[in-house]
Parts: structure tokens; sequence; C-alpha cells
């Protein structure tokens, strides 16, 4: 994937630079740039330059504002990690808290006496076919 990347960006650039020399004439030519604001005191001109420095000035520019809205993007981010992050800490706190909890309640000698005279008063109770028989006959009869 590198070598493909690095052959993608390498024609890119020959085919500018082939661009570029064939159309010297264009871009060695040099030009004024005038602003006029439509108020007297509010004309400016900017002095002669190539128009390829021209091309070069506003690619910096450009450099300049993405890498500008990717550090903001960047921090942002961060920020955003940093409240998760606190969010998860404080949730897996609150877990262990729980856990301590439901520890403390499995361990109770008062609660493991209770739930032990329950159980064999669960196991005594009666079956199915005994209960199903409702018309007071003896179960044998039938």
């Amino acid at each position: 994937m590198k070598l493909i990347k690095f052959l993608l960006w390498f024609i890119i650039i020959v085919l500018l630079a082939i661009l570029v020399w064939q159309n010297q004439d264009y871009f060695m030519a040099a030009t004024a740039l005038h602003l006029d604001l439509k108020v007297e005191s509010w004309n400016w001109t900017i002095p002669e330059l190539q128009t390829g420095i021209y091309f070069a000035i506003c690619f910096a520019l450009g450099l300049l504002l993405a890498g500008f809205k990717a550090v903001v993007i960047k921090f942002r981010l961060n920020k955003n990690i940093k409240a998760k992050d606190k969010q998860i800490v404080s949730l897996n706190d609150e877990i262990n808290s729980l856990k301590t909890e439901l520890e403390v309640f499995k361990n109770d000698p008062y609660l493991k006496k209770a739930s032990a005279a329950q159980e064999p008063a669960d196991t005594t109770a009666t079956p199915e076919s005994e209960s199903a028989n409702t018309d007071g006959s003896d179960p044998k009869d039938v």
C-alpha cells in the first residue's frame, strides 16, 4: 500500500511538473493584482509577481488553513476522548461498588440462614399429579 501511495503521488507531481514546463510563458508572466472597493481611499495594487508565485502563495495559504482546521479538530476530539475516559472510569467505579455490595449480601450470615430455611419448604411441595386431583378422591383409585 505504501508503494502504491508513493507511485500515485509521484505520478501527480510529474504531471504537475509537465504542466508547468509546457506552460512556462503563462507561469513566468509578471502581473499585478488590483483591488478596487469603489471607495477612493480603498484602492490597493499588489506589486507585479510571476503567476507561478501567486499559485504558490495560494497553495501555501490552503495548506495553512487546512492545517489549522486539523489542529482544531484534533483538540476537540482529544477533549471528547478525555470526557469519555472519565465516564468509563466513573462507570467502572460504580460497577465495582455494586459488586462489593452484592458480595456483602451474598456473605451475610443472616441472609444465608433465611435462604436456607426457605429451601426445604420449597422441596416439600406436593407433586403436580397430586395437586391436579381436586375432586377429593384418592389418586390410586383412578
